[in-house]
C-alpha cells in the first residue's frame, strides 16, 4: 500500500522514493538517528507527505509519542520556513499539535510548536475538533490545562469557548470528558452544557 502511494509522487525520482520509504520505516520502527540524519540531510522532507493517509514526519513523531523526535525536527526546519503548520493536515484533518496533544507526555513538544506557530491552537480537523478538544477525548488533563492557559480559555467569551470546546456534531467537551473517565476535566465542566467558567458556577 505504501508502494502505490509512493508511486504517485509525480515530483520524486527514484531516488527521492527510496530515501522517503527509508525515513517511513525509520519512523514507525523508531530509528530515531536514521531518522535525525535523512531529515538533516534532506531538511525539506520533515514536511514532505510520506505515509498514506498523507502524515508528514512530524505527524508520526507526535502520533507515537516521541517527543524528543519531534524536537529534533523542529530544529531541523529551516526558521525562516514559510509554510504554515496549521496547515499541513493529514487525511483526518489533523495538524502536527492534533497529534501531539493525545498524551500529556507531549507537552514539551506541544509548548515548542506553539512558540513557532500560535495558530495551530485553533486549526480544526475534519471532525471540527481543535487540538484542545484532542486533549479531552483521549483523557490528558495535563495538556488540555495546558492548551486552556495558551489560548486564555477562561478570559474567552462564551460564544469563542463554544468554537474550541465543541466539534461538528455538537459534541461537547464535557460529554467526551466524561465518555473518556477524563475527570479532572470533567469536574472543570460538570453542570455546564459548554462552560465559561473552568473552575465550575460561582
Amino acid at each position: 500500500m505504501f508502494s502505490d502511494h509512493l508511486s504517485d509522487l509525480t515530483a520524486a525520482d527514484n531516488n527521492d522514493i527510496r530515501t522517503i520509504t527509508d525515513l517511513y520505516n525509520a519512523l514507525k520502527y523508531k530509528k530515531h538517528s536514521e531518522v535525525r540524519r535523512i531529515c538533516h540531510d534532506h531538511p525539506e522532507y520533515v514536511l514532505q507527505k510520506i505515509s498514506v493517509y498523507n502524515d508528514i514526519a512530524l505527524h508520526m513523531a507526535g502520533h507515537t509519542k516521541q517527543t524528543d523526535l519531534v524536537l529534533n525536527l523542529l530544529k531541523i526546519l529551516l526558521a525562516d520556513c514559510n509554510r504554515k503548520l496549521s496547515g499541513i493536515k493529514n487525511d483526518d484533518g489533523n495538524t502536527v499539535l492534533h497529534e501531539v496533544d493525545t498524551s500529556d507526555a507531549m507537552k514539551h513538544a506541544a509548548e515548542e510548536l506553539l512558540k513557532r506557530e500560535a495558530e495551530l491552537l485553533t486549526a480544526s480537523n475534519n471532525l471540527g475538533e481543535k487540538p484542545i478538544f484532542c486533549a479531552a477525548r483521549y483523557a490528558q488533563s495535563q495538556m488540555f490545562d495546558f492548551l486552556a492557559d495558551k489560548m486564555e480559555l477562561e478570559k474567552l467569551s462564551l460564544e469563542k469557548s463554544k468554537a474550541h470546546l465543541r466539534r461538528n456534531d455538537r459534541t461537547t467537551v464535557l460529554h467526551i470528558s466524561i465518555a473518556a473517565e477524563c475527570f479532572g476535566t470533567e469536574d472543570k465542566y460538570r453542570g455546564q452544557d459548554i462552560p465559561h467558567q473552568q473552575h465550575g458556577p460561582s
